[in-house]
Protein backbone atom coordinates (compact mmCIF):
# COMPACT_ATOMS: atom_id res chain seq x y z
CA UNK A 1 0.00 0.00 0.00
CA UNK A 2 1.10 3.60 -1.18
CA UNK A 3 1.61 5.78 1.23
CA UNK A 4 -0.98 8.04 0.25
CA UNK A 5 -3.44 4.60 0.54
CA UNK A 6 -2.33 4.56 4.32
CA UNK A 7 -3.29 8.29 4.58
CA UNK A 8 -6.60 7.83 3.32
CA UNK A 9 -7.26 4.69 5.31
CA UNK A 10 -5.83 6.64 8.61
CA UNK A 11 -8.20 9.88 7.95
CA UNK A 12 -11.41 8.08 5.99
CA UNK A 13 -13.78 10.86 6.64
CA UNK A 14 -11.82 13.76 8.12
CA UNK A 15 -12.84 15.93 5.02
CA UNK A 16 -9.80 17.57 3.13
CA UNK A 17 -8.70 20.11 5.70
CA UNK A 18 -7.62 16.98 7.67
CA UNK A 19 -5.95 15.25 4.36
CA UNK A 20 -3.93 18.71 3.88
CA UNK A 21 -2.41 18.77 7.63
CA UNK A 22 -1.46 15.11 7.16
CA UNK A 23 0.52 15.39 3.83
CA UNK A 24 2.48 18.41 5.99
CA UNK A 25 3.30 16.31 7.84
CA UNK A 26 1.05 17.16 11.50
CA UNK A 27 -0.77 13.95 12.10
CA UNK A 28 -4.38 14.18 13.11
CA UNK A 29 -5.92 12.39 16.00
CA UNK A 30 -8.27 9.57 14.96
CA UNK A 31 -12.17 10.92 14.13
CA UNK A 32 -14.51 8.98 16.73
CA UNK A 33 -17.66 10.51 14.85
CA UNK A 34 -18.56 13.11 12.29
CA UNK A 35 -22.04 13.84 11.95
CA UNK A 36 -22.21 16.07 8.83
CA UNK A 37 -25.80 17.20 9.34
CA UNK A 38 -26.49 17.24 5.23
CA UNK A 39 -29.93 15.97 5.66
CA UNK A 40 -29.56 13.32 7.82
CA UNK A 41 -28.39 12.38 11.58
CA UNK A 42 -25.82 9.91 10.24
CA UNK A 43 -22.24 9.13 11.36
CA UNK A 44 -20.34 9.82 8.47
CA UNK A 45 -16.88 8.27 10.10
CA UNK A 46 -18.42 5.47 11.61
CA UNK A 47 -21.34 3.78 13.36
CA UNK A 48 -22.45 6.53 16.03
CA UNK A 49 -25.60 7.15 13.90
CA UNK A 50 -28.26 9.50 15.71
CA UNK A 51 -31.64 9.57 15.81
CA UNK A 52 -32.99 13.13 15.45
CA UNK A 53 -36.31 14.56 16.97
CA UNK A 54 -38.22 17.42 15.77
CA UNK A 55 -34.58 18.51 13.50
CA UNK A 56 -35.30 20.40 10.82
CA UNK A 57 -32.99 20.57 7.91
CA UNK A 58 -31.80 24.07 6.19
CA UNK A 59 -29.08 25.89 4.55
CA UNK A 60 -25.82 25.49 5.49
CA UNK A 61 -23.23 27.87 6.36
CA UNK A 62 -22.13 27.50 2.44
CA UNK A 63 -25.65 27.58 1.17
CA UNK A 64 -26.17 24.18 0.22
CA UNK A 65 -29.57 22.98 0.64
CA UNK A 66 -30.30 20.85 3.80
CA UNK A 67 -26.75 21.51 4.41
CA UNK A 68 -27.28 22.15 8.87
CA UNK A 69 -29.69 21.08 11.30
CA UNK A 70 -31.93 23.46 13.14
CA UNK A 71 -32.65 23.16 17.02
CA UNK A 72 -35.96 24.94 18.21
CA UNK A 73 -34.85 25.68 21.40
CA UNK A 74 -38.21 23.02 22.49
CA UNK A 75 -37.89 19.53 22.03
CA UNK A 76 -35.81 19.03 18.68
CA UNK A 77 -32.81 16.96 19.89
CA UNK A 78 -30.36 13.93 18.14
CA UNK A 79 -29.59 11.12 20.17
CA UNK A 80 -26.46 9.16 19.88
CA UNK A 81 -26.63 5.46 21.80
CA UNK A 82 -23.60 5.08 24.02
CA UNK A 83 -20.94 3.11 22.57
CA UNK A 84 -17.48 1.94 23.91
CA UNK A 85 -15.90 4.04 21.39
CA UNK A 86 -17.51 7.21 23.16
CA UNK A 87 -16.21 6.17 26.20
CA UNK A 88 -13.49 8.82 26.52
CA UNK A 89 -12.08 7.84 30.36
CA UNK A 90 -9.28 10.19 30.91
CA UNK A 91 -7.67 10.65 27.32
CA UNK A 92 -7.74 13.89 25.29
CA UNK A 93 -10.46 14.72 22.59
CA UNK A 94 -11.53 17.57 20.59
CA UNK A 95 -15.33 18.30 19.39
CA UNK A 96 -15.61 20.59 17.04
CA UNK A 97 -18.84 22.29 15.47
CA UNK A 98 -20.44 24.48 13.41
CA UNK A 99 -22.90 27.00 15.67
CA UNK A 100 -24.95 29.34 13.93
CA UNK A 101 -27.75 31.71 16.88
CA UNK A 102 -30.15 34.46 16.54
CA UNK A 103 -29.09 37.75 17.81
CA UNK A 104 -32.22 38.38 19.63
CA UNK A 105 -33.57 35.96 22.04
CA UNK A 106 -36.65 34.32 22.73
CA UNK A 107 -35.36 31.91 25.10
CA UNK A 108 -32.24 30.32 26.22
CA UNK A 109 -29.96 29.06 23.87
CA UNK A 110 -28.81 25.58 25.66
CA UNK A 111 -26.52 22.91 25.26
CA UNK A 112 -24.61 21.78 22.38
CA UNK A 113 -23.50 18.34 22.85
CA UNK A 114 -23.21 16.68 26.10
CA UNK A 115 -22.57 13.29 27.69
CA UNK A 116 -23.24 13.62 31.09
CA UNK A 117 -24.29 11.72 33.62
CA UNK A 118 -26.33 13.73 36.16
CA UNK A 119 -26.50 11.33 39.07
CA UNK A 120 -22.62 10.82 39.48
CA UNK A 121 -21.60 14.48 38.27
CA UNK A 122 -19.43 12.86 35.60
CA UNK A 123 -19.21 13.47 31.45
CA UNK A 124 -19.11 16.63 29.70
CA UNK A 125 -21.12 19.67 29.11
CA UNK A 126 -20.39 22.07 26.22
CA UNK A 127 -23.03 24.91 25.90
CA UNK A 128 -24.04 28.66 24.99
CA UNK A 129 -25.63 30.68 27.86
CA UNK A 130 -25.73 34.18 29.31
CA UNK A 131 -25.35 35.73 32.59
CA UNK A 132 -28.85 36.38 34.38
CA UNK A 133 -27.72 38.44 37.04
CA UNK A 134 -29.64 38.00 40.54
CA UNK A 135 -33.37 38.62 39.66
CA UNK A 136 -32.67 39.54 35.89
CA UNK A 137 -33.25 37.53 32.94
CA UNK A 138 -30.53 36.51 30.70
CA UNK A 139 -28.61 39.09 28.81
CA UNK A 140 -28.11 38.96 24.83
CA UNK A 141 -24.36 38.22 25.34
CA UNK A 142 -23.77 34.69 24.35
CA UNK A 143 -21.20 32.92 26.37
CA UNK A 144 -19.71 29.33 25.12
CA UNK A 145 -19.06 27.09 28.40
CA UNK A 146 -16.83 23.89 28.53
CA UNK A 147 -16.46 21.63 31.27
CA UNK A 148 -16.16 18.02 32.20
CA UNK A 149 -16.47 16.47 35.45
CA UNK A 150 -15.98 13.24 38.14
CA UNK A 151 -17.65 14.03 40.73
CA UNK A 152 -15.19 16.71 42.06
CA UNK A 153 -15.65 19.86 44.04
CA UNK A 154 -12.70 22.66 43.84
CA UNK A 155 -11.83 24.72 46.55
CA UNK A 156 -13.70 28.36 47.77
CA UNK A 157 -11.80 31.55 46.75
CA UNK A 158 -12.19 34.76 48.48
CA UNK A 159 -12.36 37.29 45.54
CA UNK A 160 -12.43 40.36 48.03
CA UNK A 161 -15.29 43.25 48.86
CA UNK A 162 -16.01 45.80 45.64
CA UNK A 163 -16.34 48.11 48.62
CA UNK A 164 -15.41 48.14 51.83
CA UNK A 165 -18.51 49.68 53.47
CA UNK A 166 -20.95 48.05 51.20
CA UNK A 167 -22.77 45.53 52.79
CA UNK A 168 -24.42 43.52 49.93
CA UNK A 169 -23.11 42.92 46.50
CA UNK A 170 -26.47 43.03 44.28
CA UNK A 171 -25.71 41.59 40.95
CA UNK A 172 -23.03 40.07 39.18
CA UNK A 173 -22.80 39.77 35.10
CA UNK A 174 -19.99 39.11 32.72
CA UNK A 175 -19.86 41.88 30.09
CA UNK A 176 -16.88 41.63 26.94
CA UNK A 177 -14.88 39.31 28.92
CA UNK A 178 -14.88 41.11 32.12
CA UNK A 179 -16.73 40.26 35.78
CA UNK A 180 -18.93 43.03 37.23
CA UNK A 181 -20.64 43.81 40.62
CA UNK A 182 -22.97 46.11 41.90
CA UNK A 183 -23.23 47.45 45.41
CA UNK A 184 -26.49 48.38 47.25
CA UNK A 185 -24.94 50.74 50.18
CA UNK A 186 -22.54 52.12 51.70
CA UNK A 187 -21.07 54.46 54.28
CA UNK A 188 -21.58 57.84 52.47
CA UNK A 189 -24.44 57.74 49.47
CA UNK A 190 -21.91 59.36 47.23
CA UNK A 191 -19.84 56.51 47.50
CA UNK A 192 -23.26 54.02 47.20
CA UNK A 193 -24.83 53.11 44.08
CA UNK A 194 -22.06 51.68 42.34
CA UNK A 195 -20.43 49.36 39.22
CA UNK A 196 -17.14 47.43 39.81
CA UNK A 197 -15.18 45.60 37.77
CA UNK A 198 -13.56 42.27 38.77
CA UNK A 199 -9.54 42.83 38.34
CA UNK A 200 -8.30 39.47 39.52
CA UNK A 201 -7.25 38.51 42.99
CA UNK A 202 -9.42 40.02 45.23
CA UNK A 203 -9.08 43.53 43.45
CA UNK A 204 -11.67 45.53 42.14
CA UNK A 205 -12.27 48.76 39.84
CA UNK A 206 -14.74 51.72 40.68
CA UNK A 207 -16.51 51.77 37.38
CA UNK A 208 -18.77 55.12 38.85
CA UNK A 209 -22.07 56.00 40.13
CA UNK A 210 -25.40 55.70 38.53
CA UNK A 211 -26.48 58.90 39.11
CA UNK A 212 -26.16 62.05 41.90
CA UNK A 213 -29.13 61.45 43.45
CA UNK A 214 -28.38 61.17 47.53
CA UNK A 215 -31.88 58.84 47.98
CA UNK A 216 -30.82 56.42 45.51
CA UNK A 217 -28.30 53.96 47.36
CA UNK A 218 -28.56 50.68 45.59
CA UNK A 219 -28.14 49.08 41.80
CA UNK A 220 -31.21 46.49 41.70
CA UNK A 221 -30.02 45.14 38.04
CA UNK A 222 -27.87 44.88 35.91
CA UNK A 223 -28.06 43.24 32.46
CA UNK A 224 -25.98 42.62 28.40
CA UNK A 225 -27.99 44.06 26.11
CA UNK A 226 -27.10 44.62 22.42
CA UNK A 227 -23.49 45.15 23.16
CA UNK A 228 -23.74 47.40 26.05
CA UNK A 229 -24.28 47.05 30.07
CA UNK A 230 -27.21 48.66 31.57
CA UNK A 231 -28.13 49.17 35.44
CA UNK A 232 -31.23 50.01 37.25
CA UNK A 233 -31.31 52.14 39.97
CA UNK A 234 -33.00 51.57 43.40
CA UNK A 235 -32.96 50.92 47.21
CA UNK A 236 -32.12 47.62 48.76
CA UNK A 237 -33.12 48.75 51.84
CA UNK A 238 -36.96 47.55 51.73
CA UNK A 239 -37.71 49.78 55.13
CA UNK A 240 -36.53 52.82 53.38
CA UNK A 241 -38.19 51.64 49.95
CA UNK A 242 -41.78 51.52 51.92
CA UNK A 243 -41.47 54.89 52.89
CA UNK A 244 -40.78 56.31 49.65
CA UNK A 245 -37.29 57.44 50.98
CA UNK A 246 -35.58 56.84 47.56
CA UNK A 247 -35.03 58.36 43.81
CA UNK A 248 -37.17 57.37 40.92
CA UNK A 249 -36.49 54.08 39.08
CA UNK A 250 -33.95 54.77 36.21
CA UNK A 251 -32.17 52.56 33.75
CA UNK A 252 -28.47 54.07 32.76
CA UNK A 253 -26.39 52.59 29.94
CA UNK A 254 -22.37 52.20 30.72
CA UNK A 255 -20.06 54.33 28.71
CA UNK A 256 -16.98 53.45 29.58
CA UNK A 257 -14.55 54.48 33.19
CA UNK A 258 -16.83 56.14 35.45
CA UNK A 259 -19.58 57.11 32.82
CA UNK A 260 -23.20 56.04 32.77
CA UNK A 261 -25.61 57.42 30.52
CA UNK A 262 -29.21 58.11 31.74
CA UNK A 263 -31.54 55.93 29.95
CA UNK A 264 -34.15 58.33 31.50
CA UNK A 265 -37.12 57.50 34.00
CA UNK A 266 -39.93 55.12 34.07
CA UNK A 267 -43.11 54.73 36.04
CA UNK A 268 -43.78 56.27 39.62
CA UNK A 269 -41.70 53.12 41.64
CA UNK A 270 -38.37 53.55 43.60
CA UNK A 271 -36.83 49.70 42.84
CA UNK A 272 -35.53 49.00 38.86
CA UNK A 273 -35.78 44.82 39.90
CA UNK A 274 -35.52 43.27 37.16
CA UNK A 275 -34.54 43.14 33.35
CA UNK A 276 -34.80 40.90 30.41
CA UNK A 277 -33.11 41.19 26.87
CA UNK A 278 -36.38 39.86 24.73
CA UNK A 279 -37.00 39.33 21.10
CA UNK A 280 -34.14 42.34 20.51
CA UNK A 281 -35.93 44.98 23.53
CA UNK A 282 -35.23 45.90 26.60
CA UNK A 283 -37.61 44.86 29.57
CA UNK A 284 -37.89 46.02 32.80
CA UNK A 285 -39.71 44.94 36.20
CA UNK A 286 -40.53 47.68 38.90
CA UNK A 287 -41.71 47.77 42.31
CA UNK A 288 -45.22 48.41 41.92
CA UNK A 289 -45.84 45.86 39.58
CA UNK A 290 -45.61 47.25 36.11
CA UNK A 291 -43.84 46.27 33.17
CA UNK A 292 -42.05 48.88 30.54
CA UNK A 293 -40.06 48.12 27.66
CA UNK A 294 -37.25 51.18 26.44
CA UNK A 295 -37.31 52.62 23.40
CA UNK A 296 -34.42 54.37 23.04
CA UNK A 297 -33.81 58.24 24.02
CA UNK A 298 -35.01 58.00 27.36
CA UNK A 299 -38.48 56.75 25.96
CA UNK A 300 -40.51 53.67 27.53
CA UNK A 301 -43.40 52.30 26.74
CA UNK A 302 -45.59 51.10 29.47
CA UNK A 303 -46.26 47.00 29.24
CA UNK A 304 -48.93 45.94 31.76
CA UNK A 305 -49.27 45.50 35.55
CA UNK A 306 -48.84 41.52 36.49
CA UNK A 307 -53.00 41.49 37.92
CA UNK A 308 -53.32 43.33 40.87
CA UNK A 309 -49.50 42.62 42.33
CA UNK A 310 -47.70 45.89 43.92
CA UNK A 311 -44.19 44.10 42.55
CA UNK A 312 -42.48 42.62 39.02
CA UNK A 313 -39.59 40.93 41.04
CA UNK A 314 -38.22 38.55 38.30
CA UNK A 315 -38.47 38.12 34.81
CA UNK A 316 -37.25 35.36 32.53
CA UNK A 317 -37.41 34.88 29.18
CA UNK A 318 -38.37 30.74 27.73
CA UNK A 319 -39.34 28.97 25.16
CA UNK A 320 -40.55 32.30 23.14
CA UNK A 321 -42.30 34.00 25.83
CA UNK A 322 -41.28 36.33 28.45
CA UNK A 323 -42.19 35.46 32.16
CA UNK A 324 -42.57 37.12 35.61
CA UNK A 325 -43.42 36.81 38.99
CA UNK A 326 -44.35 38.85 41.92
CA UNK A 327 -44.95 38.02 45.66
CA UNK A 328 -46.55 34.68 45.06
CA UNK A 329 -47.93 34.81 41.55
CA UNK A 330 -46.33 33.99 37.99
CA UNK A 331 -47.34 35.58 35.00
CA UNK A 332 -46.40 35.29 31.58
CA UNK A 333 -46.21 38.25 28.60
CA UNK A 334 -48.79 38.06 26.06
CA UNK A 335 -47.89 41.13 24.19
CA UNK A 336 -49.15 44.72 24.58
CA UNK A 337 -50.29 45.76 27.97
CA UNK A 338 -51.31 41.91 28.57
CA UNK A 339 -50.17 39.11 31.29
CA UNK A 340 -51.64 36.15 31.49
CA UNK A 341 -51.88 34.15 35.36
CA UNK A 342 -50.31 30.94 35.37
CA UNK A 343 -49.72 30.06 38.87
CA UNK A 344 -50.73 31.92 42.61
CA UNK A 345 -49.32 30.85 45.66
CA UNK A 346 -48.06 27.26 44.90
CA UNK A 347 -46.55 25.31 47.51
CA UNK A 348 -47.55 27.91 50.18
CA UNK A 349 -45.44 30.71 48.05
CA UNK A 350 -45.91 34.34 48.77
CA UNK A 351 -43.33 35.33 47.51
CA UNK A 352 -40.84 34.39 44.33
CA UNK A 353 -37.41 36.17 43.56
CA UNK A 354 -35.30 34.08 40.59
CA UNK A 355 -36.75 32.54 37.70
CA UNK A 356 -34.53 30.26 36.19
CA UNK A 357 -34.21 27.54 32.82
CA UNK A 358 -32.58 24.35 33.97
CA UNK A 359 -33.49 20.52 32.58
CA UNK A 360 -35.78 22.54 29.75
CA UNK A 361 -38.47 23.54 32.24
CA UNK A 362 -38.63 26.83 33.89
CA UNK A 363 -37.66 26.72 38.08
CA UNK A 364 -38.82 29.73 40.32
CA UNK A 365 -36.86 29.99 43.71
CA UNK A 366 -39.61 31.16 46.06
CA UNK A 367 -40.07 32.01 49.92
CA UNK A 368 -40.82 31.59 52.89
CA UNK A 369 -39.99 28.01 52.44
CA UNK A 370 -37.34 28.03 50.34
CA UNK A 371 -38.98 25.93 47.73
CA UNK A 372 -37.72 25.39 44.29
CA UNK A 373 -40.43 25.06 41.67
CA UNK A 374 -40.84 23.43 38.58
CA UNK A 375 -42.96 24.75 35.68
CA UNK A 376 -44.96 21.94 34.00
CA UNK A 377 -47.57 23.81 32.01
CA UNK A 378 -50.96 25.51 32.32
CA UNK A 379 -51.35 26.77 36.26
CA UNK A 380 -49.20 23.32 37.67
CA UNK A 381 -45.84 23.61 39.42
CA UNK A 382 -44.03 20.94 41.51
CA UNK A 383 -42.14 20.82 44.30
CA UNK A 384 -38.96 20.19 44.12
CA UNK A 385 -37.67 20.40 47.36
CA UNK A 386 -36.27 23.07 49.87
CA UNK A 387 -33.32 24.74 51.26
CA UNK A 388 -32.94 26.68 54.49
CA UNK A 389 -33.14 25.86 58.10
CA UNK A 390 -35.98 23.56 59.58
CA UNK A 391 -39.49 25.62 58.85
CA UNK A 392 -41.05 23.50 61.54
CA UNK A 393 -40.89 26.69 63.66
CA UNK A 394 -39.55 29.49 61.44
CA UNK A 395 -40.58 29.73 58.43
CA UNK A 396 -37.60 32.38 56.83
CA UNK A 397 -35.98 30.58 53.44
CA UNK A 398 -35.85 32.64 50.58
CA UNK A 399 -33.57 32.04 47.73
CA UNK A 400 -32.56 35.01 45.59
CA UNK A 401 -30.47 33.01 42.78
CA UNK A 402 -30.41 30.12 40.90
CA UNK A 403 -27.65 29.23 38.65
CA UNK A 404 -26.82 26.59 36.14
CA UNK A 405 -22.72 25.31 35.80
CA UNK A 406 -21.40 22.51 34.52
CA UNK A 407 -24.62 20.56 34.50
CA UNK A 408 -26.30 21.11 38.23
CA UNK A 409 -28.79 23.78 39.46
CA UNK A 410 -27.27 25.99 42.45
CA UNK A 411 -29.38 28.16 44.99
CA UNK A 412 -28.32 30.84 47.02
CA UNK A 413 -30.46 30.95 50.32
CA UNK A 414 -31.56 33.21 53.08
CA UNK A 415 -32.16 33.20 55.82
CA UNK A 416 -27.80 32.07 56.50
CA UNK A 417 -26.11 32.65 53.44
CA UNK A 418 -25.95 29.33 52.29
CA UNK A 419 -25.50 27.94 48.71
CA UNK A 420 -27.06 24.62 47.23
CA UNK A 421 -26.50 22.05 44.51
CA UNK A 422 -29.92 20.27 43.03
CA UNK A 423 -28.99 16.78 43.26
CA UNK A 424 -32.35 15.34 42.08
CA UNK A 425 -35.96 14.86 42.52
CA UNK A 426 -36.28 17.09 46.08
CA UNK A 427 -32.49 16.43 47.17
CA UNK A 428 -29.89 19.64 47.46
CA UNK A 429 -27.04 18.75 49.08
CA UNK A 430 -25.73 21.86 51.52
CA UNK A 431 -22.44 23.44 49.79
CA UNK A 432 -21.08 26.13 52.13
CA UNK A 433 -22.56 29.16 54.50
CA UNK A 434 -20.74 32.09 53.69
CA UNK A 435 -21.82 34.48 56.01
CA UNK A 436 -21.90 34.17 60.46
CA UNK A 437 -23.56 37.07 62.37
CA UNK A 438 -22.95 36.84 65.95
CA UNK A 439 -26.13 38.04 66.54
CA UNK A 440 -27.67 35.69 64.42
CA UNK A 441 -31.88 34.89 65.53
CA UNK A 442 -34.38 33.61 63.28
CA UNK A 443 -36.60 35.92 65.27
CA UNK A 444 -34.85 38.85 64.02
CA UNK A 445 -34.71 39.69 60.07
CA UNK A 446 -31.49 41.89 60.61
CA UNK A 447 -29.40 38.83 61.95
CA UNK A 448 -29.87 37.15 58.21
CA UNK A 449 -27.73 36.92 55.65
CA UNK A 450 -27.84 36.14 51.60
CA UNK A 451 -26.70 34.95 48.79
CA UNK A 452 -28.27 37.87 46.38
CA UNK A 453 -26.13 36.93 43.22
CA UNK A 454 -24.04 34.27 41.11
CA UNK A 455 -22.20 34.26 37.95
CA UNK A 456 -20.03 32.12 35.79
CA UNK A 457 -17.23 33.79 34.67
CA UNK A 458 -13.12 32.44 33.68
CA UNK A 459 -15.18 28.28 34.28
CA UNK A 460 -15.66 29.11 37.52
CA UNK A 461 -19.27 29.86 39.90
CA UNK A 462 -18.90 33.34 41.26
CA UNK A 463 -21.16 34.22 44.48
CA UNK A 464 -22.18 37.67 46.06
CA UNK A 465 -22.69 37.94 49.86
CA UNK A 466 -24.42 40.04 52.09
CA UNK A 467 -26.44 40.87 55.12
CA UNK A 468 -29.85 41.00 54.04
CA UNK A 469 -31.42 44.20 54.47
CA UNK A 470 -29.17 46.01 52.00
CA UNK A 471 -28.20 48.94 54.73
CA UNK A 472 -24.98 49.83 56.29
CA UNK A 473 -23.98 49.02 59.35
CA UNK A 474 -20.48 49.53 60.69
CA UNK A 475 -21.49 45.75 62.65
CA UNK A 476 -21.71 43.91 59.73
CA UNK A 477 -20.29 40.56 59.91
CA UNK A 478 -17.25 40.69 57.68
CA UNK A 479 -17.89 38.40 55.19
CA UNK A 480 -21.16 40.52 54.00
CA UNK A 481 -20.99 42.75 50.83
CA UNK A 482 -17.98 39.75 49.47
CA UNK A 483 -17.63 37.80 46.21
CA UNK A 484 -16.48 34.23 46.52
CA UNK A 485 -15.98 31.73 43.35
CA UNK A 486 -15.64 27.84 43.36
CA UNK A 487 -15.24 25.65 40.45
CA UNK A 488 -17.05 22.00 39.91
CA UNK A 489 -14.99 20.15 37.88
CA UNK A 490 -13.02 21.43 35.52
CA UNK A 491 -14.01 23.80 32.97
CA UNK A 492 -13.24 26.74 30.77
CA UNK A 493 -15.46 29.57 29.41
CA UNK A 494 -15.67 32.17 26.45
CA UNK A 495 -16.51 35.08 28.11
CA UNK A 496 -16.87 37.80 25.14
CA UNK A 497 -20.22 37.65 22.74
CA UNK A 498 -19.87 35.06 20.21
CA UNK A 499 -22.49 36.99 18.45
CA UNK A 500 -25.33 35.64 15.42
CA UNK A 501 -24.54 34.23 12.35
CA UNK A 502 -22.33 31.03 11.65
CA UNK A 503 -19.27 30.39 14.26
CA UNK A 504 -16.67 27.40 14.62
CA UNK A 505 -15.90 26.13 17.78
CA UNK A 506 -13.53 23.99 18.93
CA UNK A 507 -13.51 22.63 22.66
CA UNK A 508 -11.12 20.31 23.45
CA UNK A 509 -9.20 18.59 26.43
CA UNK A 510 -5.87 18.27 26.17
CA UNK A 511 -3.40 17.07 28.42
CA UNK A 512 -3.87 18.58 31.85
CA UNK A 513 -6.16 21.27 30.88
CA UNK A 514 -8.99 22.39 28.90
CA UNK A 515 -9.18 24.84 25.72
CA UNK A 516 -11.71 26.83 23.38
CA UNK A 517 -11.38 28.11 20.08
CA UNK A 518 -13.49 30.33 18.03
CA UNK A 519 -12.98 31.09 14.66
CA UNK A 520 -9.61 29.00 14.55
CA UNK A 521 -8.50 31.46 17.38
CA UNK A 522 -7.44 30.31 20.91
CA UNK A 523 -9.63 31.91 23.49
CA UNK A 524 -9.26 30.34 26.89
CA UNK A 525 -7.16 27.48 28.41
CA UNK A 526 -8.14 26.59 31.62
CA UNK A 527 -5.87 26.00 34.92
CA UNK A 528 -3.95 22.56 34.83
CA UNK A 529 -5.31 19.63 36.47
CA UNK A 530 -4.38 15.49 36.94
CA UNK A 531 -5.61 13.91 34.40
CA UNK A 532 -6.32 10.80 36.01
CA UNK A 533 -8.63 12.47 38.13
CA UNK A 534 -11.13 13.33 35.60
CA UNK A 535 -12.35 9.88 34.52
CA UNK A 536 -15.46 11.05 32.65
CA UNK A 537 -16.95 7.37 31.49
CA UNK A 538 -20.18 7.11 31.59
CA UNK A 539 -22.54 5.07 29.62
CA UNK A 540 -25.31 7.85 29.35
CA UNK A 541 -26.39 8.78 25.51
CA UNK A 542 -24.51 11.15 23.69
CA UNK A 543 -27.38 14.18 22.87
CA UNK A 544 -26.71 16.72 20.37
CA UNK A 545 -28.44 20.18 20.95
CA UNK A 546 -29.58 18.80 24.39
CA UNK A 547 -28.21 19.18 27.93
CA UNK A 548 -28.40 20.03 31.56
CA UNK A 549 -29.55 23.57 30.67
CA UNK A 550 -31.80 23.08 28.06
CA UNK A 551 -32.88 22.24 24.51
CA UNK A 552 -30.53 23.79 21.84
CA UNK A 553 -32.28 26.93 19.83
CA UNK A 554 -30.12 27.76 16.57
CA UNK A 555 -28.81 25.64 13.52
CA UNK A 556 -25.95 23.33 14.03
CA UNK A 557 -23.36 22.01 10.96
CA UNK A 558 -20.26 20.05 10.42
CA UNK A 559 -20.05 18.39 14.19
CA UNK A 560 -17.25 16.10 14.78
CA UNK A 561 -15.90 14.33 17.58
CA UNK A 562 -11.91 13.59 17.47
CA UNK A 563 -9.86 11.44 20.01
CA UNK A 564 -7.07 13.28 20.91
CA UNK A 565 -6.07 17.27 20.55
CA UNK A 566 -6.02 18.94 17.95
CA UNK A 567 -3.02 21.49 17.85
CA UNK A 568 -3.48 25.01 16.65
CA UNK A 569 -2.68 24.72 13.57
CA UNK A 570 -5.14 22.01 13.00
CA UNK A 571 -7.83 24.16 14.25
CA UNK A 572 -6.83 26.60 12.00
CA UNK A 573 -7.20 23.68 9.31
CA UNK A 574 -10.90 22.84 9.86
CA UNK A 575 -11.52 26.71 10.14
CA UNK A 576 -10.38 27.89 6.63
CA UNK A 577 -11.19 24.44 5.23
CA UNK A 578 -14.79 24.24 6.27
CA UNK A 579 -15.33 28.02 5.23
CA UNK A 580 -13.46 27.30 1.58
Amino acid sequence: MTRRDLLGAAFAGAGSAALAGAAQGNAWPRLIAHWTLDGHCRDSAGSHHGHGSNVRFIPGRDGRPEGAASFNGVDAVIEVKHHDALRLGTQPFSISAWVNVEQDLRTVIGDVLTKYDADHRRGLNLGIAGNSPAYSSVGDAKHIHFGIDNGINGSWLDCGKPWKSNPLVSALTVYKNQLYASIADASRPEDACRVFRYAGGTDWVDCGRLGTDPLTLSVMSLIVHKGHLYAGSGVWDWDKAIKGISGPTHVYRYEGDKQWRDCGRFGQGFRVFSMASFKGSLYTGDDTGKCYRYDGDKSWTFCGQVGNEHRLNTLMIYRGHLYGASHGSFFRYEGGQEWTRIGTNPFATTQVHTLKVYDSHLYAGTWPLGKVLRYEGGSRWTDCGQVGISTEKYQINEINDLRVYNGKLYAGVIPKAEVYRYEKGQDWTLLRRFVTNRDWSPADGYSWSRIPCMAVYQGKLFHGTSDCHGRYDPDDPPEAGRVYAMEAGKNVSYDDDLGSGWKHVVAVRARGCLKLYVDGKLTATSASYDDSDYDLTNTQPLFIGLGPQNHFSGALDDMRIYGGELSAAQVVDLHRGAAA
